[in-house]
């Protein structure tokens, strides 16, 4: 018997900063058990060198998400427990429902980057983890 392994495919495109458009594509990875909390990838080209932009938001952990608790999702997320290769981490208050961006260095090793991407996810789960057992 074979086994199945669910994995999502993420393709790293560059955005033109100018016009907002996909104009290559850098790299592909393979992410496992937090793809659900990925609202978007890319790289931008920035002053210390490509930098990947990893959106993340809060995918199956709720299904409703009230005014209170949406503040307090806000007020209330812990970025020390992010990665330290995280340069950034931006609230997107454009979305419907809490999203984020963490924006890191692009390694010129593609499996530190696959790495990269798949331990901020797995912080940013643990941490809304954290949020939804001090909200329950």
């Amino acid at each position: 018997m074979v086994g199945i392994i669910n994995e999502t495919a993420l393709i790293l495109m560059l955005k033109n900063p100018e016009t907002g458009f996909f104009e290559e594509e850098l790299r592909r990875y393979c992410i496992g058990a937090d793809e659900d909390l990925i609202e978007g990838l890319y790289a931008e080209r920035t002053e210390d060198g490509l930098t990947v932009c990893l959106r993340v938001g809060i995918g199956n952990s709720w299904t409703n998400i009230s005014d209170e608790l949406f503040g307090i999702i806000y007020d209330d997320y812990d970025t020390d427990l992010l990665p330290d290769f995280v340069t950034e981490f931006i609230e997107l208050d454009e979305c419907y429902t809490p999203a984020w961006e963490a924006r890191f260095l692009l390694s010129e090793n593609p499996a530190e980057t696959e790495d990269m991407i798949k331990q901020a996810l797995t912080a940013h789960r643990k941490i809304l983890s954290l949020l939804l057992d001090n909200a329950g």
